[in-house]
């Protein structure tokens, strides 16, 4: 719609002065189209109280700003009146509000029985099949709950089902765990003595070729590579697991060749099953290396500088014809 004001007594045309609801005159002002409500009209507490809610957050008394903590101070003060009124309106009771706001914290509903129930009770709380008021007189045994569901008079596991009542499968297939044999079962320990190609112990476990020591030790069961600290030295070896002892302190018998992790004759070790470290240690003098005219050069009559020696003083003839594990 098209409304003309006449301005200053200036003529407007006959067409422009016509609007949409048929009003027609010789000129008009802008107090006559909006009219303003009076100082004491009820629509101007509207702006009043948002005027004083942003002046009371933001200034306090002096006319200073209020810190972020004194924001949030009031932030959760109004949240808390608003909570208040809303429980007010909704007429709950203590009991009441006490359950909505566990409820709302948990974010779902939980069966208590006995296997949970002292989760959801502050203190010692006793399960009412061990009350002693509760039970029948016969006396029938009480299972363990703190072991678990295993007792004799327990139920077994029930299976999962769907909404059907069909028992749902797992959609893999559990993993087989084999038991791991004896350390060295298969190591004839007469036999390495026999031929001097090595020695088992209750300890540890080593075998040698002509270039290479393979030394085995025993670690704790589930042992970690990370929680391992290995220092190879061309004559010594250290392993220690961290927050514990040390558990290998030995010095060689013979010099080894450590190198470095880009080349590819340097000492290395390996953990295998959590509770075995294997030693992969080159020898210094070996006749890949040009330091030796003949293999019984590169012969190890005892790895550990602790162990007993062989009581050959020259190699078997089966030691020549070793091959490397790798």
């Amino acid at each position: 719609d098209l409304l003309v004001a006449n301005i200053g007594g200036a003529a407007a045309p006959e067409h422009a002065t016509r609007s949409a609801t048929g009003y027609e005159g010789d000129h008009c002002n802008w107090d006559e189209l909006v009219a303003v409500p009076c100082e004491s009209d009820v629509s101007w507490q509207a702006f009043e109280r948002s005027e004083e809610a942003g002046a009371e957050v933001k200034l306090v008394q002096g006319g200073r700003k209020l810190t972020k903590e004194q924001r949030q101070k009031l932030k959760d003060d109004e949240q808390l009146r608003e909570a208040r009124e809303s429980i007010r309106k909704r007429g709950w009771t203590d009991n009441e509000v006490k359950w909505r706001s566990w409820l709302a914290r948990r974010g779902h509903d939980t069966m208590v029985n006995d296997w949970n129930l002292h989760r959801y009770v502050d203190g010692e709380c006793t399960p009412p099949s061990r009350d002693p008021f509760w039970l029948n007189a016969n006396e029938v045994p009480l299972p363990d709950y703190e072991a678990g569901n295993d007792g004799e008079n327990e139920d077994p596991e029930p299976a999962i089902t769907s909404l059907m009542g069909e028992v749902v499968a797992p959609k893999y297939r559990a993993q087989r765990t084999k038991p791991l044999p004896p350390l060295w079962a298969e190591v004839n320990g007469e036999d390495l003595v026999l031929r001097t190609l090595g020695r088992k112990t209750d300890r540890y476990c080593w075998q040698q070729t002509t270039s290479q020591v393979y030394l085995e030790f025993k670690l704790p069961d589930g042992t970690s590579a990370r929680d391992l600290e290995v220092a190879m030295r061309p004559t010594h070896l250290t392993v220690r697991i961290r927050g514990d002892a040390t558990v290998i302190d030995e010095e060689l018998y013979m010099r080894i060749y450590v190198g470095s992790n880009a080349d590819d004759d340097s000492s290395i070790w390996e953990l295998q099953d959590k509770r075995l470290i294997i030693f992969h240690l080159t020898k210094w003098h070996r006749l890949e290396a040009g330091n030796v005219r003949d293999a019984s050069r590169t012969w190890w009559r005892q790895c550990l500088a602790s162990e007993e020696p062989f009581e050959n003083t020259v190699p078997h003839g089966d030691y020549y014809n070793t091959k490397e594990k790798r």
